[in-house]
């Protein structure tokens, strides 16, 4: 029997030149009486990359990590049907900060380019929508995922969470749809929202109507802006839906060759190793060298544990993360 599988054939990030340490924002909290320390120890922060370049977007850091990733895959621009670019800092809403890359990466056409935004979970939703257009359209048989976050374009240096955990970076996927004898690559997903935190992560803080409409002059209302919440429930729920993906495919979570997390909080990812019974070395942890980049941070932790071969062929493989709001989602992948 044949399986039409829809597989990774490609991963590429980037990040800006520019490196900063934790000492940098020690000082700067240190200046308004603030102490992060304890934080930045907790989070086992140590550097991220915040761009210092003024002509640097989302777009141009995305089309930075779409070469790097069609290149790793193999194939040109040219065989790509689909593009979806998840961002929570566009360059634009009009016209689709996807057309805009396109054009950038050589365009001139393709079948179908698009934005989506679930913030920090957008990367993850991408990959989910992309996966299955690609499995229910018979014209789609590759697809570019990309997801950019600039964060420095729009922080608050006040924000004591994210000013000092938060960093810049992009990070590409390629999926191609394949006929093999053996079902493989993206296999499922589940999901969870709730609203109890739906006004703790906003950005504007004010609101866009309120920012381009009513001219509000106050430069933090036109930020980011985070109020600190107790956010320890998200391993019940990505237990929970580990435990709901592999009781579908009849496997156990210690079937699992490897699990992708956010990179927001290692102490979650543990918390949910834990309770899976399963050890830390079947995890990928890059937040201590590239900060929480949002959207990207559970791709650039699978690129690499792609090319530093901690994924083999045949894994069973779940990425998960979570987004503002809050929502939450884990795909399934076999390798």
């Amino acid at each position: 029997m044949r399986h039409q599988n829809i597989n990774i054939v490609g991963t590429g990030i980037y990040h800006p030149r520019h490196r900063v340490g934790n000492q940098y924002f020690i000082h700067h909290f240190e200046k308004m009486g603030k102490d992060v320390s304890g934080l930045l120890k907790h989070l086992e922060r140590e550097y991220r990359y915040l761009s210092d370049d003024p002509d640097e977007t989302a777009v141009t850091m995305g089309c930075h990590a779409c070469l790097a990733a069609l290149k790793n895959a193999g194939i040109g621009m040219e065989e790509v049907d689909l593009l979806v670019f998840a961002t929570d800092t566009p360059e634009f809403t009009s016209p689709t900060n996807a057309i805009k890359l396109l054009d950038m990466l050589g365009g001139p056409n393709i079948q179908m380019a698009y934005d989506t935004n679930s913030n920090c979970l957008g990367m993850i939703t991408a990959l989910d929508q992309a996966s299955r257009i690609l499995m229910t359209n018979r014209r789609f048989h590759k697809a570019l995922v990309v997801g950019s976050m600039l964060f420095s374009s729009v922080s608050s240096r006040k924000d004591v969470v994210s000013y000092s955990n938060f960093g810049d970076a992009a990070a590409a996927v390629v999926l191609k749809k394949e006929e093999e004898d053996e079902k493989r690559g993206f296999l499922d997903s589940a999901h969870y929202t709730q609203t109890s935190e739906c006004d703790c992560i906003r950005m504007p803080k004010a609101g866009f109507s309120r920012v381009i409409r009513d001219g509000v002059e106050h430069d933090e209302d036109k930020k980011w802006y985070w109020e600190p919440f107790d956010g320890s429930f998200i391993s019940d729920i990505w237990e929970r839906l580990i435990r709901e993906l592999t009781e579908d495919y009849h496997l156990k979570p210690s079937d699992l060759g490897h699990l992708i997390f956010s990179q927001f909080t290692v102490p979650d990812t543990r918390r949910t190793l834990d309770k899976l019974g399963i050890g830390y070395d079947r995890t990928t942890y890059v937040g201590k060298e590239y900060g929480y980049t949002g959207t990207t941070s559970p791709v650039l932790a699978l690129d690499r544990a792609l090319k530093t071969g901690k994924i083999h062929r045949k894994d069973y493989v779940t990425i998960c993360s979570m987004g503002s709001g809050t929502t939450v989602s884990v795909l399934l992948f076999r390798f």
